[in-house]
């Protein structure tokens, strides 16, 4: 009895080192690095949270957190680009690169990223966004994802009334090539292809709505954001605009040289 008890033990003991090693190897796999930033942008790593620098290493598994004013550019081991705008939370959970292809993994939590995804040779979407109730995958192109627990403001009143329970609302905004978009909480509502120049929101627990055209009239609510001064107030009214009014994150000087994509207008998600 005595030997099977110690057994027991010693295959738990290897089982649980096994867990460790795995969790520190993920941990110490490299996923990108710092390309530029902007403000308080720290890196939570293994319960540990430190400021950002440029240059500095970003493994999977690691979180980057943007405070208020403040945005930073991560640049991932396949060459893609992600821009996190202020007040925004974002996970590295799997960067995975070899032989031209690619498996890449992330988590928003709150705010929005833009993500300037490297083409890949792969027949299915292999680039992911996820937020608590939505997913966007991606082969190659560039588009925001977004998640708030509020209603944008650029939605009808009555619309607004309409989902006033909701907790949980997912934006994404293509600018080039086609992002499947899905309703992680609800599986069964099936998917949407979102192709450029268009976007869709996700509320809740409910399918992904129809694509809908990001229209220039969106403009007059970008309009009416600027006068905030604040890029979380065109953020928060469901504009997509990376930096804000003034013009993106490279024309907030967050990038070296600046950004060669100009900020895109938003749409009301009810239109």
């Amino acid at each position: 009895m005595n030997n099977y008890t110690n057994l027991r033990f010693l295959l738990a003991s290897i089982a649980s080192s096994m867990l460790l090693f795995v969790n520190i190897a993920r941990a110490q796999t490299p996923a990108g690095s710092v390309a530029a930033l902007t403000g308080d942008v720290r890196v939570q790593r293994a319960g540990t949270t430190v400021p950002a620098t440029p240059g500095m290493t970003i493994d999977v598994g690691d979180r980057i957190i943007t405070a208020a004013n403040s945005r930073g550019t991560i640049t991932l081991t396949d060459n893609s680009k992600l821009e996190l705008d202020e007040s925004s939370t974002l996970a590295i959970d799997q960067q995975m690169v070899s032989a031209g292809s690619r498996n890449t993994k992330l988590s928003l939590f709150g705010g929005l990223v833009r993500s300037f995804v490297s083409y890949s040779s792969s027949p299915k979407p292999n680039f992911e966004v996820h937020t608590p109730n939505a997913v966007a995958s991606a082969r190659g192109t560039e588009y925001d994802t977004s998640t708030q627990t509020q209603a944008p403001n650029t939605m009808s009143e009555e619309d607004k009334q309409k989902y006033k329970d909701c907790r949980r609302f997912s934006q994404v905004l293509v600018y080039e090539g086609t992002v499947e978009v899905t309703n992680t909480t609800n599986p069964a509502g099936g998917s949407v292809q979102v192709p450029a120049g268009h976007k869709t929101l996700v509320v809740c627990g409910l399918a992904p709505f129809p694509p809908s055209e990001i229209a220039a009239a969106a403009a007059g609510a970008a309009a009416a954001a600027a006068g905030t001064g604040s890029a979380a107030g065109l953020f928060l009214g469901g504009a997509i605009v990376v930096g804000g009014a003034v013009g993106g994150l490279g024309a907030g000087g967050a990038f070296s040289g600046g950004s060669s994509h100009a900020p895109r207008n938003p749409q009301s998600p009810n239109q």
